[in-house]
């Protein structure tokens, strides 16, 4: 169909069906900032809607065509029309004729004649984007921002610029992305996901290829077209010899020792001799502190510092890897070395990636303990192990526990095997049940299923065969000896049940010295919330 402009949209009532996604409700408050008046629903009440509700957005919980009654468009969140290709809400809008698109249509439209900067990618999306954002902020160069999670800065998960930059997450999923046309595009990584959309690795790179070929190429910016591609992802990889006639710029970027061959290792210090990317993270440490230094080929006449240490406060190689792709992009586009190295340093994170919701003592069944409790969005099993890994190097001599959440029935099945082992950091696992997201049960797997397979008797740390459709991923790399280390006798895994029962169940085990990490993408947060003693959303 053929849908108004943005520009139309400005002044109308806007119903966002599933406004309690990240996303979606970025793009309803960048409406209601824009002149719009919106209203929303969703299937539940969660932190988004409340939040939302506190400002004044008019909230229904359920899906009815009585919420259309006077909206002018209806914008979605494609979760909503994969869970109920009926849903009535859509039904009732097509056919009154009114304007219906997912949000990232919208978005997208209201970008057009922007310059765009998206970084896409399975992993690290939405803290790289909030550290590009972040940079361009600090830079005087006023970004309008559009970031999967709360960035605590912005207190939002969003941000109104005056200037042409925007600087958007970029989700694969329903090939959301190929809305989006932007001048600078980063892939952090690629590595096979979203099983229930796409049928095959090969489909799914294929999005990313059809991507990228929708770049900005003619439009009149003070950058040329620039892919930023992370060199130690195989995926990325592949992607580069896909785009052999694409007429844009690529510029790749890896840390020492995760994919070359050519560097030495001393103590905790990786060090670079000679690597083909053009950003080198090097002398990267990991434990105590995270800091690393950077060496670059000349770009446009320019290249970073090599005697800056660049010290963050998230732990991990991945955080590493995050920062390394933002700090790319920005290099390239003109910021100044110290404006990046300040905005990195000052980077505190976002809600939910590695967010420590307590640290010290805590009231746990009447008895102060000693805990840290950490929220974290992991839900792929590559993910899953980075994070265990850096919880590790930051809190060493901690018992670590981690709860998990399982998203979704078809990503549990298909990447069953590789989860059995991404929890083998931890001293003990619990496993939530499934949540369903986008998906309906149809006893594909069950959570029972796998707390069964990681506890079965006899089981080798060291058995990873037919984990990856696409070569090792970069925590694969980095946590060699960690998959090796033999299973620690003391190791227990539980089945946690509901949300409710899998936070009694971690309460009833809590000792001072643990260290929780609480994963998943769906509503698993509230175990933290009912350990703090907070009301659950």
């Amino acid at each position: 169909m053929n849908e108004p402009g943005y520009e139309q949209f400005k002044n109308a009532q806007l119903h966002f069906m599933g406004i309690g996604g990240q996303g979606i409700s970025a793009v309803a408050q960048m409406a209601l900032q824009g002149g719009a008046r919106i209203s929303g629903c969703d299937q539940s009440a969660s932190a988004t809607t409340s939040m939302l509700e506190h400002k004044g957005v008019p909230i229904q919980i359920g899906h009815s065509s009585e919420h259309l009654a006077h909206a002018d468009a209806l914008i979605y969140v494609p979760a909503v029309v994969a869970l109920n290709p009926d849903n009535p809400e859509l039904v009732a809008a097509l056919a009154s004729g009114m304007p219906v698109m997912t949000w990232q249509e919208m978005l997208g439209k209201w970008m057009q004649g922007k310059c765009v900067l998206s970084v896409s990618g399975v992993h690290g999306k939405g803290t790289t984007t909030a550290m590009l954002a972040l940079m361009l902020v600090d830079a005087g160069l006023d970004p309008t921002c559009e970031i999967g999670a709360i960035v605590p800065r912005f207190e939002a998960n969003y941000r109104i610029g005056k200037s042409k930059y925007v600087v958007n997450e970029a989700d694969e999923f329903n090939n959301n992305f190929w809305h989006y046309h932007p001048r600078l595009a980063i892939v952090t990584s690629i590595e096979f996901e979203h099983p229930e959309f796409f049928a095959d690795y090969a489909a799914y790179l294929a999005a990313f290829e059809h991507f990228i070929r929708g770049m900005d190429l003619h439009g009149d910016w003070p950058f040329p077209p620039t892919l930023i591609l992370n060199a130690d992802s195989t995926g990325c990889l592949e992607l580069r010899e896909r785009l052999g006639n694409w007429k844009g710029r690529i510029i790749t970027y890896a840390v020492a020792g995760l994919a070359h061959k050519d560097v030495t290792k001393v103590g905790n210090t990786l060090s670079l001799t000679q690597t083909r990317a053009d950003y080198i993270a090097y002398d990267v440490k990991l434990e105590g502190e995270t800091s690393f230094r950077v060496s670059s080929q000349e770009i446009d006449g320019k290249t970073f510092p090599t005697d800056r240490v660049i010290h963050l406060q998230l732990p991990g190689v991945h955080n590493v890897q995050n920062a390394l792709a933002a700090l790319t992009a920005a290099h390239t586009i003109g910021v100044e070395p110290g404006v990046i190295t300040r905005t990195l340093e000052n980077f505190g994170g976002i809600g939910r990636r590695f967010e420590i919701r307590h640290q010290g003592p805590l009231q746990v069944n009447g008895v102060l303990q000693d805990v840290v409790l950490i929220d974290d969005y992991a839900h792929h099993p590559t993910a899953i192990m980075a994070t265990l890994e850096a919880a590790r190097s930051r809190f060493a001599g901690r018992r670590l526990i981690a709860v998990y959440q399982p998203h979704m029935y078809s990503r549990t099945k298909t990447f069953f095997e590789q989860f059995v082992t991404a929890f083998d950091s931890a001293d003990v696992v619990i496993i939530a049940d499934i949540f369903p997201g986008r998906e309906h049960e149809k006893g594909l797997v069950h959570a029972r299923e796998l707390v069964e397979a990681m506890a079965k008797p006899g089981r080798n740390q060291s058995d990873q065969s037919g984990r990856y459709r696409s070569g090792p991923t970069t925590a694969d790399k980095l946590a060699v000896g960690a998959i090796n280390r033999p299973l620690r006798p003391e190791r227990r895994v539980m089945y946690g049940g509901n949300v409710q029962d899998t936070a009694k169940l971690l309460r009833s085990i809590l000792h001072s010295g643990d260290l929780a990490i609480i994963m998943g993408a769906g509503d698993v947060y509230n175990v933290t919330e009912e350990i703090l003693g907070r009301e659950l959303l």
